[in-house]
């Protein structure tokens, strides 16, 4: 066979036969390719299994942050709720000790201030009342007197005179006032109110 001629296809079909049929004398180890290690993370088989655990964690801690705050509402919702008790004018209200009452309803807390409600209307009427409250209240007055008028149509009296006790008794208005009561007593046309103390 010369020297660098290329085999031809049946050629080199019988050389790979008679060449698979020869066993070496020694057997060469095998050479032990070293092993890579993959992070645990970073293996393709793994890496779904991952996002789902991910996902699966992400869903516990919301859900356990739900539970948490779903009991905190239900105990804040088990308290019970303090409600304030209605302002009926002329009566002692809770909170306001005796002596300073008796002399309330007696008359002899002279109001420091008065407001006049005549010729208002009835929505102009309750945000002037309001803002004369607040102001009064943050001024240290103790004892301001309302005046409404008996007004006429009604038995109750006129509009001013029938919603007044209803807007003493708003939040805001409620929350300055400790005691309410009529000066005169025979026309309920005014009434006297004691703040309470700016702190």
């Amino acid at each position: 066979m010369a020297r660098g001629r290329q085999l031809n296809k049946e050629e080199q079909s019988l050389w790979d036969n008679f060449a698979n049929r020869i066993k070496g004398i020694r057997q060469d180890k095998q050479r032990e390719l070293p092993v890579m290690k993959i992070a645990y993370d970073e293996r393709p088989d793994n890496h779904k299994r991952l996002l789902a655990n991910s996902s699966r964690s992400q869903k516990l801690v919301q859900t356990e942050t739900f539970i948490q705050y779903y009991k905190l509402f239900k105990k804040k919702q088990e308290q019970p709720i303090e409600q304030k008790s209605f302002i009926n004018i002329g009566e002692k209200q809770a909170g306001l000790d005796t002596n300073t009452w008796k002399k309330l309803h007696k008359g002899q807390m002279q109001p420091e201030k008065i407001l006049d409600l005549h010729g208002y209307t009835a929505q102009r009427a309750f945000f002037v009342l309001e803002e004369f409250l607040i102001r009064s209240q943050r001024s240290n007055i103790r004892c301001v007197e309302i005046i409404t008028g008996i007004g006429t149509g009604y038995k109750e009296g006129g509009i001013l005179k029938r919603e007044l006790p209803y807007w003493l008794n708003r939040p805001v208005i409620q929350s300055l006032i400790l005691g309410t009561t009529y000066p005169a007593q025979w026309n309920g046309g005014a009434v006297r109110i004691l703040l309470k103390r700016n702190r």
